[in-house]
């Protein structure tokens, strides 16, 4: 299915057509980019712009509709109210979002008639921000009541078939009012960067509805994909990662066949490495760029004379070891996987003997606030060893505790490089 879209390019590669065509494209239909203007931006300042004539975007609309079925339609910045009137021709008829871009974040203006916008409100699904819905609706929003009187004028005083305000800048929740009834989608504050969540909203919310959903179920996908884009987006792009369940399943492919190489090589080492299996079994964790860990299910275990894992290669298969490995890769990042094995001084002795930095925390030291903390031992304890190593350990041990058995931890920058560092250390 095809997904019309008109909007403006963002220089920076964040939003705009950019992240129109990878929502789009993510979420499985084909995007048809008809570009209306040319921004001059970067991630902190939009500098200008220049509006393409509106022949040419009527041309480019109508060429792609002689040659595509169109679904749905995606309208972003339009630039001029000249663009504004030929686009409401040329797309009357379709399922419309409309994403009423007035001005960046940084106040810039990105159309130079605001009023124009509101002839694109009438039969389409109107998707604006609070600054953007008191624009248009002239009504001060400070609340999700507020929220509900601007979403109604623009349907019943505008004309729109429905409309979604977005109260990410307010509050996190977006509401839907359509065929006069109210659906509030509530989220929470996920850190990550924000720009083109608009963008990748109003995409997201027309590819579901070329595919069929109903409109409240559309906007519920859609506001949790843009929340996934925020959670996994990327510093090097200052903006929202529209491709990133894409990413981060090829990502936990790559992560799961690694591991499970590794897995078979260690359990290889056999009779040698048997004794040194804890008795609650060891574990092997590998992160992913994502930050998600995966590891084995029911853990490693000694079974006779050598080892064998109990299960496969799961995701979040191992919290301990899943807590230790993301705790360290706030200091180290180039960190990606962990082993557990039986804490001996002869292991510790070794490790060093090898060159490799070596670490400790005690659990005897470990603050009152943080033993009554649910499950902030060990973030507590890879903190303590790396601040005492004073650089980045390969090696991180405990003596345990009351009814903790002693441990020590092999880090390495993937799975390969720990099961190296294991290999050395069986001798």
């Amino acid at each position: 299915m095809a997904v019309l879209i008109v909007a403006g390019l963002d220089t920076g590669g964040g939003a705009g057509l950019k992240a129109d065509i990878e929502t789009v494209s993510a979420l499985g239909e084909h995007p048809l980019p008809v570009l209306t203007a040319v921004t001059y931006q970067n991630p902190f300042e939009v500098r200008g712009y220049h509006t393409l004539p509106s022949e040419v975007v009527r041309e480019g609309i109508r060429a792609v509709k002689d040659g595509f079925e169109v679904k749905a339609v995606k309208i972003g910045m339009l630039g001029s109210g000249e663009v504004a009137r030929v686009v409401r021709e040329e797309t009357a008829g379709f399922p419309r979002v409309f994403d009423p871009v007035i001005a960046s974040s940084t106040e810039k203006k990105l159309i130079d008639d605001t009023e124009s916008l509101k002839t694109l409100v009438p039969g389409s699904i109107v998707t604006p921000n609070v600054y953007e819905a008191e624009a248009l609706a002239s009504i001060e929003i400070r609340s999700v009541e507020d929220m509900k009187k601007a979403a109604t004028a623009l349907v019943e005083e505008f004309g729109a078939e429905a409309a979604v305000v977005k109260g990410g800048h307010l509050n996190f929740t977006d509401v839907l009012y359509w065929r006069g009834e109210f659906y509030e989608f509530r989220g929470e504050k996920v850190e990550g960067f924000t720009h083109g969540t608009g963008c990748a909203f109003s995409s997201a919310l027309a590819t579901f509805l070329a595919k069929g959903f109903e409109l409240p179920k559309a906007v519920e996908r859609a506001k949790r994909f843009v929340e996934g884009s925020i959670r996994f987006s990327k510093a090097e792009s200052k903006a929202v990662n529209p491709l990133w369940e894409i990413e981060r399943d090829a990502h936990r492919w790559r992560a799961r066949e690694e591991l499970e190489k590794a897995v078979e090589e260690l359990v290889a080492f056999g009779e040698r490495l048997n004794p040194h299996v804890p008795e609650v079994g060891t574990n092997f964790a590998l992160a992913t760029p994502f930050g998600e860990v995966l590891a084995v299910k029911g853990r490693i275990v000694r079974y006779g004379q050598t080892i064998k894992p109990v299960g496969p290669v799961e995701l979040n298969a191992s919290d301990h070891l899943r807590r230790a490995l993301l705790k360290m890769r706030e200091f180290y990042p180039e960190i990606k996987a962990v082993l557990n094995l039986r804490y001996s001084e002869e292991l510790v002795e070794r490790s060093k003997r090898l060159g490799l930095v070596v670490s400790f925390y005690d659990r005897r030291e470990e603050p009152e606030e943080v033993k009554r903390a649910e499950r902030g031992t060990m973030e507590w304890g890879i903190e303590t060893a790396v601040k005492r190593a004073g650089k980045r350990p390969d090696v991180v041990y405990h003596l345990g505790d009351w009814g903790k058995e002693p441990m020590v931890l092999v880090f390495g920058r993937d799975a390969g490089e720990v099961v190296e560092r294991v290999r050395k250390l069986l001798g």
